[in-house]
Parts: structure tokens; sequence; C-alpha cells
């Protein structure tokens, strides 16, 4: 089996990786990244994160050959665009672009080297990386790109980037892609109760359902809920205090990721999952000064409980680029839901494709100390 695991480089992909060579020590797996550069941190939130877009350019290219301006016919002065390539204008390239350590070229259907899987990143359930994927940096939104990821591959796992307002044809264009290729299998991740309107990226998420269910192709759907590890064990424990955005009496729902990772590696495998949509919820639900207490209890450090003030939310957002204010009323409007309702949802689903218990809050919080 041939997988392409959609955006390998953040937590979600750490932990599916590791999930399907748990599964299959040898399967083939392909990468298709879209950020074109590392990322210092984890927290897979908001486009651009950790100097995707950053401003400075270190070399400039000549992008029209012979014009200078709008009112000549030479050009006596490049342009800065990106570093690293020859020829805008021309289908040759003497250099590969600067993406991701380890690519010798995006451009063409055969890669010299191959990456480690989460390059810079601080929780993917394990503290060392063994193995390593081959991987395509590309343009999610670049036909092109999209059918080169999916050359030769049996199944695709896809999950839209965080807070993207073009989420909806990032996924419906790789079904597309997927089915051009006469891939057999499409395993989406939604979200959880994508049926609420008010959550703004769910309108993206249910097109892209409905498309898959329209495509012909073998699709299975899982719908988690928030991931445990949307919180900073360790920079709580720096900090000596948790702020989360809610008040302090709401009650939250939290599913481990690496729950998830389970589940898409099962349903990925093994047969009697196709035409199947599964909510991926834990049951249990905690207000910040429980898990503040939880992470101090198990640290053995007082870690005190706080709301965090608007202010302290948007701060950073900027890295969202052009996508600013998208990132922004998107991000408000996901904690106003749920603030009202916790995001909570039944575990009868998720006990019953594992075949056990749902991890705990406290089974993350220990592992991310490294106490037994």
């Amino acid at each position: 089996m041939r997988i392409l695991v959609v955006g390998p480089t953040g937590r979600t992909g750490s932990h599916v990786i590791d999930a399907l060579r748990g599964r299959q020590a040898d399967v083939a797996i392909r990468g298709f990244c879209r950020y074109p550069e590392n990322r210092a941190r984890s927290i897979e939130v908001i486009p651009g994160n950790a100097d995707t877009g950053t401003k400075v350019r270190t070399r400039s290219i000549e992008v029209i050959p012979g014009n200078a301006d709008t009112g000549t016919k030479s050009r006596t002065r490049s342009i800065e665009v990106i570093p690293g390539n020859s020829d805008t204008g021309t289908k040759s390239r003497t250099r590969s672009i600067e993406v991701i350590p380890g690519n010798s070229d995006t451009g063409t259907k055969s890669r010299t080297r191959s990456i480690e899987v989460i390059p810079g990143n601080s929780d993917t359930g394990t503290r060392s990386r063994s193995h390593a994927i081959d991987c395509l940096v590309g343009d999610l939104e670049n036909p092109a790109d999209r059918a080169l990821a999916v050359e030769d591959i049996d199944t695709v796992i896809h999950y839209a980037p965080a807070f993207h307002p073009r989420e909806a044809a990032m996924g419906t264009g790789m079904i597309d892609a997927a089915v051009a290729a006469g891939v057999k299998r499409f395993v989406y991740v939604s979200a959880l109760h994508a049926q609420a309107s008010s959550v703004p990226g769910n309108a993206a998420k249910l097109a892209v359902e409905g498309y898959l269910a329209e495509s012909g192709l073998e699709w299975t759907v899982l719908r988690p809920q928030s991931f445990m590890q949307n919180i900073d064990v360790a920079a709580a424990l720096d900090a000596g205090a948790l702020e989360l955005p809610f008040p302090l009496a709401t009650r939250l729902g939290h599913v481990d990721l690496s729950d998830l990772a389970e589940v898409l590696a099962k349903v990925t495998f093994e047969d009697g999952h196709a035409l199947a949509s599964y909510d991926i919820a834990s049951d249990e639900a905690l207000g910040t000064a429980e898990i503040a207490a939880l992470i101090a209890t198990v640290s053995g450090t007082p870690v005190a409980a706080g709301e965090m003030s608007a202010a302290q939310l948007l701060a950073g957002l900027e890295a969202a680029g052009p996508g600013y204010a998208y990132v922004v009323g998107a991000l408000g409007r996901l904690n106003a839901w749920q603030a009202r309702n916790g995001g909570r949802g039944n575990a009868n689903t998720l006990r019953w494709l594992l075949g056990r218990e749902p991890g705990r809050f406290e089974d993350y919080v220990r592992r991310s100390l490294g106490v037994a």
C-alpha cells in the first residue's frame, strides 16, 4: 500500500505517521507539505506560523526577462520573490527552491533525499525519529502539484489547514486529483459537530464531506473534537499558569491526538470502514482550573488557572499574513461556540473503534512530562 499524508510536518501528521508505521513498519508513505519552510513550534493553528511567510528574501530573480518597467522593453533590475529560482518565465530551474531540508526539486517526480518526518515539532508522541518519508512540497491549490502528489498512491489521508479561507477548495481539489489518479481510498479528517453553522470552518468541512460522498471513491470521514495537544503542558509549567480563552466555568471536551491517529491507521489498513463517518470524541470534559490542577499534581509544581484576554489571544496572529482578518474572525467564533457548549461529544464510537477506553487528560499530561 502507498499512502499520501497531506500535511505530514505538523502535530497531526506526526501522530498519524507514527500510527501508520506502528501498524505496518515498511508501509510506503509520501508527504505533501504546503509549508515552504520548517516551523519551530508544534502548534498547528495559524497558516504562516513560525515564519512561513517571511518578508526577507536572500536572493532576487529575473521575473520577466526583457521588461524593465511598464513603459520600456528592457529590464535593468530584478524583483525579490522566491529564493533559489532562476527564471519564473521558463520551464527550467537552475536550482531547487529553498523549502524543507532534504528535498532536491519540488517540480520533478523524483526525490534524491528524504526528510525527517517532523523537523522542529515538540509533541510528536515520541522523543526521537528513526525513520524518514518522501516528502513533496507544493501548493494545495495548484492542480499540477496535487496531481504529482497523488501519483501512484493507493490511499490519501487529508486534513485541511486550520483556519484557512480556501479550505474547501483545497479539500475538493485533492478529491479531484485522487479520482483522476485512480486512488482507491480517501480518508478525510473533518470536525466534531461539523453541522454547527456558527463555527466558520464547518461549512467548508461539510462541503468537502459532501463532495467526497459523490466522488465514487472508497471514503471514510473522521470527525474529531479539540485535541488535548492544544494545551501546551510545558509552557503552562514554565509560566506557572494556564490561561485559556474561555470563562473558567467552561468545561471543555478534548480527545487525545494519539487516539485519532490510532483510528486513522485502523480505518486505513482494515476493511469494513468504507462509506462511514465516525465521531472521534472523549466523554471527559474539564474546566481550566481542573486541567491546571492535573498539571500541578503530576508535575508537583503549582499552576494557576486564568482566562486569556482578547489581546493575548490575538497577539501573534499577524503571522497569518493576508488571512489575518479571516483568522481573527474564525478563531473568535470558534471560541465563542466552545464557550457555549464546551465542544463535548459522545465517546461510544471511539471506544468501539479503539477496543478500549479513550485516553484521559491525565494520561496526556503524564506523557508530556515523561512521568509514568
